[in-house]
């Protein structure tokens, strides 16, 4: 498995990999965007804001993680749901905080239990809650700084 900078030719599969990781974690509601909608997003975002990576095995595309490094903000960081559990995420992670080596912010919804637990385990910590309006949910802010 190899982390990689992802392609335009890869970004149909990642928006896919995107929405099916996020709907595999059983939160979404009707203010979610549908499949097109996520597929959208994904190719403006990757072409306007994100530094887009993929974990790869052979062919296969197993995850994404998408920086923003003006912000040092991870944006979105998503394992394919047959992956969970397997490494994939750890080694998105490792990566991120290679490129990101000063310290990493990040957004996820208080209702994603196994995202936050995955962010404590490797060393984030919870800033602050606030209300998603968009989503209407609650949202946490994590952040780690390297050394603590």
């Amino acid at each position: 498995m190899i982390v990689r900078p992802a392609t335009p030719a890869d970004y149909a599969v990642l928006a896919d990999l995107w929405f099916d990781s996020w709907m595999s974690i059983g939160i979404s509601n009707d203010t979610d965007l549908s499949r097109e909608g996520v597929r959208a997003r994904f190719y403006n975002d990757a072409a306007t804001k994100w530094d887009l990576f993929t974990a790869e095995d052979g062919d296969r595309l197993h995850g994404l993680l998408a920086l923003v490094p003006t912000e040092a903000r991870i944006d979105q960081i998503f394992v394919d749901p047959e992956g969970k559990g397997t490494g994939i995420g750890r080694l998105l992670m490792d990566y991120a905080k290679r490129c990101l080596p000063d310290g990493i912010v990040l957004v996820t919804h208080t209702d994603n239990l196994r995202a936050r637990a995955f962010y404590t385990h490797h060393g984030f910590t919870l800033e602050r809650t606030e209300e998603d309006p968009v989503h209407r949910r609650q949202k946490c802010h994590y952040a780690w700084r390297p050394g603590s």
